[in-house]
C-alpha cells in the first residue's frame, strides 16, 4: 500500500504571516490569501517533483448566518489523477493558515487545486489551479507540459496557458482586459454614468437648470447634440470628462428652449459600450430622458 507523507510547518511566524504575493478570494462568506509559489520554497528554490507547499490563509467573513468557508487544496499528477487533498474551515472570522507541506514520493505533483466554497447551501468562488513551473533548462531534457496553467485546455485553443481561469467557454468578464473565454478578445464593458436634470417650463418654453453628467470614467468624451428647433444655440458640442468623472453641461444652454427641440447626450470612452440619454422638450410639460446603448464603432444608439 502507497503511503503518502504530510509535514506540517512548524514555524509559528509563517502560521500567522500572509502571503507576499498571492491570489486573492474576497466574497460575501469569506476570505483568503494564497501564494501562488506553492512549489518553491519560500523565497527560495524549487521543491522536489513530490512536494508541495501550500501557504496562504483564510477566513469567516464574520457575517450573521451560518454559512461559513472552507478551502481544500488538492494535487494532482500529470494524468491529472488525485493525489492528496485536504481541506481548512473556518467559522469565527478568524484567520486559519494554510501551512501544510505534501509530499507524495514515488508520485510527482503536476498542480495544485484551490477550491473556496460555503461549508453549508454550497456556493463556491471560481476554482484556482497552480501548475508546477518548468525548471530552468526545460529539467534535463524532458519537455514541458502541454497544459502548463493545468486547466484541462491546452494551446493554441487555450489563449492564455498561464492563467487557469482562462480557457475556451470560460465566463467572460467584459471590460477587464482579458480574454477570458478565448473568443478572440475581451467584450467590451457597459459605461454607467448617469445624467443628472433639472427643468424650469414655462409658457415659453424649458430652460435647463441643471444638465451634468456624473461617474464617467476620466478621460471620457461628452457629445451633447441639440436639433429640431431653432432655439438650439448649436448641433454638436463636445467635451472631456476630468478626473472626478463629472461635467456640468448646464453653461451650453443660455435660453429657453422651445417644443421640438431635442437633446442627446452621448457619453463614451474606449472599449466601453456608451451610455445615450435623449430628451424631447414638450409644451408645459417636464422632459424625460429615455436612456440607450452605443457599442463601440456604432455610429447609430440602439437599445440596451
Amino acid at each position: 500500500m502507497r503511503r503518502w507523507t504530510v509535514a506540517l510547518a512548524a514555524a509559528v511566524g509563517l502560521v500567522a504571516a500572509a502571503p507576499a504575493t498571492g491570489h486573492v478570494y474576497h466574497s460575501s462568506w469569506g476570505y483568503a490569501e494564497i501564494d501562488e509559489q506553492p512549489f518553491n520554497e519560500p523565497g527560495g528554490p524549487l521543491l522536489p517533483p513530490s512536494q508541495a507547499f501550500p501557504r496562504g490563509r483564510m477566513k469567516d467573513a464574520g457575517t450573521p448566518d451560518d454559512t461559513h468557508p472552507r478551502l481544500t487544496i488538492t494535487a494532482f499528477d500529470a494524468a491529472d489523477r488525485n493525489l492528496y487533498s485536504y481541506s481548512v474551515e473556518d467559522a469565527k472570522a478568524v484567520y486559519r493558515p494554510l501551512d501544510r507541506r505534501i509530499d507524495v514520493s514515488p508520485s510527482q505533483i503536476a498542480s495544485l487545486r484551490y477550491d473556496f466554497c460555503t461549508v453549508t447551501n454550497v456556493r463556491c468562488e471560481p476554482s484556482l489551479r497552480i501548475a508546477r513551473p518548468v525548471p530552468p533548462g526545460g529539467g534535463g531534457g524532458s519537455p514541458p507540459p502541454v497544459d502548463r496553467d493545468g486547466d484541462g485546455f491546452s494551446p493554441p485553443a487555450d489563449c492564455m496557458d498561464t492563467n487557469s481561469t482562462v480557457w475556451p467557454g470560460a465566463r467572460e468578464i467584459p471590460g477587464n482586459g482579458i480574454d477570458d473565454d478565448c473568443s478572440g478578445g475581451d467584450q467590451p464593458a457597459r459605461l454607467f454614468a448617469t445624467v443628472s436634470t433639472n427643468w424650469l417650463v414655462t409658457r415659453r418654453g424649458t430652460r435647463v437648470r441643471r444638465l451634468t453628467v456624473r461617474e464617467a470614467p476620466p478621460g471620457a468624451r461628452i457629445t451633447v447634440l441639440c436639433r429640431h428647433s431653432r432655439s438650439c444655440p448649436f448641433r454638436q458640442r463636445a467635451l472631456t470628462v476630468d478626473a472626478d468623472g463629472i461635467v456640468a453641461l448646464k453653461r451650453l444652454f443660455p435660453r429657453r428652449l422651445r417644443p421640438g427641440a431635442g437633446l442627446e447626450i452621448r457619453i463614451t470612452a474606449a472599449n466601453m459600450i456608451g451610455r445615450v440619454v435623449r430628451y424631447r422638450i414638450k409644451r408645459k410639460d417636464t422632459p424625460v430622458g429615455r436612456t440607450l446603448c452605443l457599442p463601440p464603432g456604432a455610429s447609430k444608439p440602439s437599445k440596451c
